[in-house]
């Protein structure tokens, strides 16, 4: 009570009455590591970020670039690294190579590379398990997120892997199982898929026997003439659709069309590309929809 009440003569008169001021606390540090993980499936980069120190049972989120990106790129661009240190959990952003893609783009469209025990999306589950253990992250909050084609394949995983994924997050992205190969692709990206209830039941089927509702939050420019802004009202369809008729408990899906926005991560940092700094936080409202979920922050 003394303490408090010569901090408040001291404010008042302006007076130094030695009451030592309360250090600032110390601001949360990073740790953000590259490696390379191999599997029957391939070879890929990655970059895992999170806060200092050895605490376990954090959650994991997994980010996926667009194309002509790269795992730092994104990480710069979204800001969710910052995040990870400030709100405590980790961040595993793989790393597609030219090799695999000459724009560096995830392979959504093609069947073989999207589907459970294939291609890149068994080489991304295993990958996911292996830094899930080594970083000893709480299994039951692993949430996915992705970026134009990133966000395809996210969908394709969380599809693929239903059982494995807590949330999935797509920002100027398209719905999961809506091109099978190039062309296809390129008609969907410029016109949007056509039935996204019709995807949503083929969706199911895909799942089988472990089919569940899954908490989606879907974003996307309305000036986006890369992908078209169509393909957010597919996404929303497919997912209102299988959580609609999945068992389990309900599960919201959320969406987001931001005026003036283009093929851009909304609110992103201009250090990274394909972002759109003055548009409104893409990084924050998923991180909210996170939260509410229980994903994150608790």
């Amino acid at each position: 009570m003394t303490r408090c009440l010569a901090m408040l003569v001291s404010v008042v008169i302006g007076a130094t009455i030695g009451c030592a001021a309360t250090p600032p606390a110390a601001a949360p540090t990073l740790q953000s590591n590259r490696g390379t993980f191999t599997s029957a499936h391939g070879t890929r980069d990655f970059v895992v970020a999170r806060p200092s120190g050895d605490v376990a049972r954090l959650p994991l989120l997994v980010v996926l670039h667009g194309c002509v990106q790269t795992a730092d790129d994104i990480a710069r661009g979204t800001r969710l690294s910052e995040a990870a240190a400030r709100d405590g959990f980790v961040v595993l952003y793989p790393e597609q190579p030219a090799t695999a893609n000459p724009q560096r783009c995830w392979n959504w469209y093609v069947p073989d590379q999207s589907t459970r025990g294939k291609g890149e999306a068994a080489l991304l589950a295993e990958m996911i398990d292996s830094v899930a253990r080594r970083e000893r992250v709480d299994r039951q909050r692993i949430a996915l997120v992705g970026m134009s084609a990133g966000a395809a394949m996210a969908a394709n995983l969380a599809v693929a892997y239903p059982e494995r994924f807590a949330a999935l997050a797509m920002h100027s992205g398209i719905a999961a199982g809506a091109a099978t190969d190039i062309g296809s692709a390129l008609r969907v990206m410029g016109q949007g898929a056509p039935d996204g209830d019709a995807l949503g039941d083929a969706a199911l089927a895909t799942m089988g026997a472990a089919a569940r509702p899954i908490p989606v939050i879907v974003l996307h420019g309305a000036a986006d003439r890369v992908v078209a802004p169509a393909n957010l009202r597919a996404a929303v369809a497919q997912w209102t659709r299988i959580n609609s008729k999945a068992a389990g408990a309900a599960a919201p899906v959320e969406q987001h069309l931001f005026d003036g926005v283009g093929h851009a991560w909304s609110g992103g940092s201009a250090a990274g590309s394909f972002t759109a700094p003055t548009g409104p936080d893409a990084t924050g409202l998923i991180l909210a929809f996170f939260r509410r979920g229980g994903v994150i922050g608790r």
